[in-house]
């Protein structure tokens, strides 16, 4: 046992060191950090040179959980109530339209090329229709830090829509395996009540959220020592992930309510939620450097084969579906087209979702389970680095930059 943990703790040493350098080494390049940190993951990890101990693969599950706690979080705090008010309406369209677009053209795609049916095709779409908070989350966070694009809250806005976008494109993948397990097992499943629970799911967040941070606003005011007040809200947001992962409840997205915890915090506290954010950013610090490096662990490039040129074919043609989806979202709002432009190619990168949800078919025996996990390892590989790159590239030739902006919206 000890010496299990020994073994842990120096491979999570040694990890943090090679993910560090991997990802300043990258940024020598102009290019995002991450990239860096993601190859080194899949570099060492069981696809390649397979150094990582099974003792410590098996934990990493529950360190992407912090880092992407964490880093939801700082997002959360990092929305005021006159933004949010600003980007309502796009935001909530943003969480929609792009993932149910780009689902169901995968889903017609798929029964073209991959002669599956309707449901098997919307199983993968919905695999792949999730954006990344793995990728996008951290750069809309870097960007709100840097003032770029604060003008029209366009990082919070895009944080908002990408947390629930995830919401819907993970209900709609777990209606659709439901409905073909179910015609598996000679069961029925309603597709009309499984819809239902993707407002109802964003509803009880926003409800969750309010009122943890009424119970915890009077305690977090009380403690002195704002490294104190990041380990009790770091704690609350743990608390909240282990409901989801310990009950699995249908309703209840944790992400989701961790980043809507953070934003009531920000409207109660004020400048100490801010204080908050700042403690909680040194966290974040060391925890990107294990979240990309354990997501580039579990992507396995091997198993795209044969699918490769399908697979890209499909992807250009559903990324250009989900990008007239991001467009169709903005009209009304005041975006310039520039800013519209940023908006669809922040909307790209694929990781955290499509790692977790794309060895899942296969486990639980759908047939083409298999294709399914190859072409969604594939729109990590393809959409992970060109959203983050072009995020990185973009955002200064694109957003606005405004130096004197501090809180002209608080």
């Amino acid at each position: 046992m000890l010496i299990n943990v020994l073994v842990i703790i120096i491979s999570l040493i040694l990890i943090g060191i090679l993910s560090n350098y991997s990802g300043k080494l990258v940024e020598f390049i102009k290019l995002p950090s991450l990239i860096g940190m993601i190859l080194l993951g899949m570099l060492i990890g069981p696809s390649f040179l397979d150094l990582v101990p099974k003792s410590t693969l098996s934990i990493s599950p529950y360190i992407k959980d912090l880092a992407l706690i964490t880093v939801l979080f700082i997002g959360g705090l990092g929305i005021s109530l006159t933004q949010m008010k600003q980007i309502g309406r796009p935001a909530i369209l943003l969480s929609i339209i792009p993932a149910t677009l780009e689902g169901l053209t995968i889903a017609v795609l798929s029964m073209i090329f991959l002669k599956f049916t309707f449901v098997q095709g919307s199983i993968l779409g919905f695999i792949i229709a999730a954006v990344s908070p793995a990728v996008l989350v951290p750069s809309m966070v870097d960007l709100i830090k840097r003032k770029i694009g604060q003008d029209k809250a366009i990082p919070q806005m895009l944080l908002v829509g990408a947390s629930a976008d995830d919401t819907v494109a993970i209900t709609l993948f777990t209606t659709f395996l439901g409905v073909y397990m179910s015609s598996v097992n000679g069961s029925s499943i309603s597709i009309v009540n499984e819809l239902i629970t993707i407002p109802i799911t964003i509803v009880i967040s926003i409800l969750t959220g309010l009122l943890l941070s009424v119970l915890t606003k009077k305690l977090l005011r009380s403690i002195n020592h704002n490294s104190l007040r990041v380990i009790f809200a770091i704690t609350v947001c743990l608390l909240i992930r282990l409901v989801e992962n310990t009950f699995h409840l249908k309703l209840f997205n944790s992400l989701l309510n961790i980043m809507i915890y953070g934003f009531f915090l920000r409207a109660f506290l004020d400048e100490l939620a801010l204080k908050i954010q700042d403690g909680i950013n040194i966290v974040w610090k060391y925890g990107k450097i294990y979240l990309f490096a354990f997501v580039g662990m579990a992507i396995n490039p091997s198993l795209v084969g044969e699918y490769l040129w399908i697979g890209i074919l499909m992807l250009s043609i559903s990324l250009t579906v989900r990008s007239i989806g991001v467009a169709i979202s903005l009209i009304g709002t005041n975006l310039s087209f520039k800013e519209r432009i940023f908006c669809i190619i922040a909307y790209l990168p694929k990781a955290t979702v499509q790692s977790a949800k794309a060895g899942i078919p296969l486990q639980m025996g759908v047939v083409g389970g298999e294709v399914m996990q190859a072409i969604a390892i594939l729109s990590v590989l393809i959409t992970a680095p060109i959203g983050a790159i072009g995020i990185n590239l973009t955002s200064p030739k694109l957003l606005k930059q405004n130096d004197e902006y501090e809180e002209l919206v608080v």
